[in-house]
């Protein structure tokens, strides 16, 4: 008797496909913060700020505590709200710090398959631009790490906010327009840079889709509705402060004075971890722009001329539906076009049907999970693994004077250092090196500050801290520097230098002035 061969339905084929996007994407958002036992990277401030809001009540305070720096608490606070509100159930805010932003961008990736499913009009094409989106480590990088708290929820509203808009051009229902007004509200209360790429995006959406009376009255709607919803916040803010912290930071943004050319050096950056999907990516663009169908690049470019500091995380959306195009309409196309040329026939076939599409597909799939893997370590190496670093803020809270003022030399990049971050928050002293925060005080005077601060990384004795300390009138009273190849001058300096130790474990010494 012969056997008969069972096949996928379509449907079925993005089911799998889609469930092992979200298998596969939970295990590598995951990973890093199981291994690292502590946030990733950043998130120092937003220890303070989540104290802060707690400690006052659940009203949005004057300024945070942070760094004792008097810098506004103007930052959009809901995913603050959420992690005090957590913090009442007896999770730990560092718990929550740790495991929320990973938790929150693995809801991106169903949010994302949604969108692209309405714009893709195909469930198997969007479950290969989830697939895509959930695996390639530009998804979830940044966002899973402390300071994702705000980054993952802005991305996740963002996607949510642009698939009601659609759905609210496409159908017209209230229910919609709703939902509209509500994810774009959450998406400027979660982060700034979140609500002016959510508008944009949304304007693009309604030049698109939704140039009717009716698509028109809706998205001014939506508008009013969105800025009702966040004027608690953005209201309160300026009664105490004005708009001085709002102007402050648009100064902190390394914006080009050409966005296009911004966009083509990222692009072409040898960056091994992307250069994989840069390649599916501008293939899929040429398809896309040969095709004449130029909605998807409009909103890749769209970032870029809006928001170029962020503009990476937010291209990224359309990036991965431009790459998906690439997998499942220009690489069957040419493989026909090949045939064609070779004088064999080309059949009709759907590409859910083709096996060689599925293994090449499913091959794809484990190499990006494998790539991810190697992702993470470097993401573990990020954060401050337990114990030496908790133990130095521990030690330095309990045995310096309250109001002491510290240098950090670490011999790492000032904005990318966790130690710089961190230590305001868990050894409540202040540090003259650390900028988070800044970017809401500083105006124009933040990369000046930035630059200063890079200096004394370099320093290679006690002297260079001190003549830097007395240029910069940046005064200090304890010294604290990492044990690595690009401090050990300065390390052997200390006692000679006249700094008195009095810390010092295998990683870290503290020596007083």
């Amino acid at each position: 008797m012969k056997k008969t061969e069972r096949t996928l339905t379509r449907d079925q084929w993005a089911t799998l496909i889609l469930g092992l996007a979200l298998f596969f994407g939970l295990i590598i958002r995951l990973f890093p913060g199981l291994q690292a036992r502590f946030p990733l990277n950043d998130g120092g401030m937003f220890l303070s700020m989540i104290r802060d809001l707690r400690a006052n009540g659940f009203l949005l305070p004057q300024f945070t505590s942070y760094n004792f720096a008097d810098i506004p608490f103007a930052y959009p606070p809901f995913g603050f709200y959420v992690a005090a509100f957590l913090s009442l159930l007896g999770i730990p805010e560092l718990e929550t710090l740790r495991w929320l932003p990973a938790l929150v961008n693995f809801a991106s990736i169903p949010a994302f398959y949604l969108l692209a499913n309405v714009l893709l009009k195909d469930r198997p094409r969007a479950a290969v631009a989830a697939m895509i989106f959930a695996l390639v480590p530009s998804s979830y990088g940044w966002q899973i790490m402390g300071g994702g708290l705000t980054r993952s929820l802005g991305l996740l509203f963002i996607i949510l906010a642009l698939y009601a808009v659609y759905r609210m051009f496409e159908r017209g229902t209230w229910i919609f327009v709703l939902l509209s007004i509500l994810f774009g509200a959450l998406a400027v209360l979660s982060h700034p840079e979140a609500g002016l790429a959510t508008a944009s995006a949304c304007a693009l959406f309604w030049l698109a889709f939704g140039r009717t009376w009716r698509g028109t009255e809706q998205a001014v709607l939506v508008a009013l509705g969105v800025a009702a919803l966040t004027t608690p916040w953005w209201g309160s803010v300026l009664s105490m402060h004005g708009t001085a912290p709002f102007l402050s930071v648009l100064h902190s943004g390394a914006y080009t004075p050409n966005p296009i050319l911004g966009m083509l050096e990222e692009l072409t950056s040898l960056d091994i971890w992307l250069i994989p999907f840069r390649v599916l990516f501008v293939l899929g663009l040429s398809w896309a722009l040969w095709q004449k169908k130029f909605f998807v690049p409009m909103w890749f470019l769209m970032p870029y001329l809006v928001e170029p500091r962020s503009a990476a995380a937010f291209a990224y959306l359309p990036a991965c539906i431009l790459a998906a195009w690439f997998l499942t309409d220009a690489l069957p196309a040419f493989r026909g076009w090949l045939r064609k040329r070779k004088g064999r026939a080309v059949p009709a076939s759907d590409f859910t049907q083709s096996q060689r599409f599925g293994m090449g597909l499913f091959g794809l799939l484990l190499f990006w999970t494998l790539f991810s893997v190697f992702y993470d370590f470097a993401l573990i190496n990020t954060s401050l693994v337990p114990p030496a670093p908790q133990a130095l803020m521990d030690w330095v809270r309990v045995n310096t004077p309250e109001g002491s003022r510290f240098v950090l030399v670490t011999g790492e990049p000032v904005m990318t250092d966790p130690l710089q971050e961190w230590f305001p928050a868990l050894a409540e002293r202040r540090s003259q090196t650390t900028l988070q925060g800044f970017e809401w005080t500083l105006n124009g005077q933040f990369f000046p500050r930035l630059g200063q601060l890079l200096k004394v990384q370099d320093c290679p004795s006690v002297t260079c801290v001190d003549d830097w300390s007395r240029a910069t009138d940046l005064p200090y009273d304890y010294l604290l520097v990492k044990r690595n190849q690009e401090t050990h001058p300065l390390w052997d300096s200390l006692e000679p230098g006249g700094c008195e130790i009095v810390y010092e474990d295998t990683e870290y010494a503290v020596c007083a002035r």
